[in-house]
């Protein structure tokens, strides 16, 4: 599957109407998995999942194989994205058992990540979920610890954090996600979960030229802004 097509498969989806994450969250996660099911069906898989916490509510966002672009030299339009945001990932595969998560995150090493977010594509959705918002991420393929930074585009944007002082609460974020995935029969497979924004979404503007984020001295994700 392309972008193009995922995005008019999107556009088409018939879903209700200000549904609410507190009231009817059962309907908004209804209507998630019928949309995710039917680009399984056009040949996509999810690759991970974006998991936020909003008011106390997980939200999990899937992202599919086609929106993972290498780590390494990938060039991005600007026309296609409103911007980017730096995250904490972790790698993992889903146990089938709620009993088994929390044997599986403690044993998480973190992962850096980006997402390139675009301008939403159905007027239904929530703007906490990222469903319709997701263009692309990249995902290191190290572990990360102690200072990530992220250097973006020519106007010489910079962000820095101590990842080693936000694990606890990002594994708890993402044992929040792998239950979810296993209430809603997504269990018994590998994932990576991006578990929310650390720098917030530096503008596009920000992005132009190349980005770097960089840890202990080593480039783990690099692409350029276009």
């Amino acid at each position: 599957m392309i972008f193009e097509e995922y995005s008019q498969i999107v556009k088409d989806f018939v879903h209700e109407a200000g549904l609410s994450l507190t009231d009817s969250f059962d309907d908004v996660c209804r209507a998630q998995d019928a949309l995710i099911a039917e680009i399984v069906g056009r040949g996509a898989t999810i690759a991970g999942w974006k998991v936020v916490n909003k008011d106390g509510v997980i939200i999990l966002s899937p992202i599919f194989d086609f929106q993972v672009f290498s780590c390494m030299g990938e060039k991005i339009s600007q026309q296609a994205i409103r911007g980017t945001e730096l995250e904490v990932c972790f790698q993992l595969a889903v146990p089938s058992s709620v009993d088994a998560v929390e044997g599986v995150v403690a044993a998480l090493a973190p992962l850096a990540a980006v997402e390139l977010i675009r301008a939403g594509i159905h007027p239904s959705n929530h703007l906490s979920c990222d469903f319709y918002f997701n263009y692309g991420a990249f995902v290191s393929s190290k572990s990360i610890a102690g200072t990530l930074s992220f250097e973006g585009g020519g106007n010489d944007y910079t962000f820095s954090a101590n990842i080693d002082e936000l694990v606890a609460e990002k594994k708890d974020i993402v044992a929040q996600g792998i239950l979810q995935c296993i209430h809603r029969g997504y269990g018994n497979k590998d994932y990576f979960f991006i578990t929310g924004t650390l720098n917030g979404l530096a503008d596009v503007t920000d992005s132009l030229g190349e980005n770097t984020v960089i840890n202990q001295g080593e480039k783990l994700i690099c692409f350029d802004v276009i």
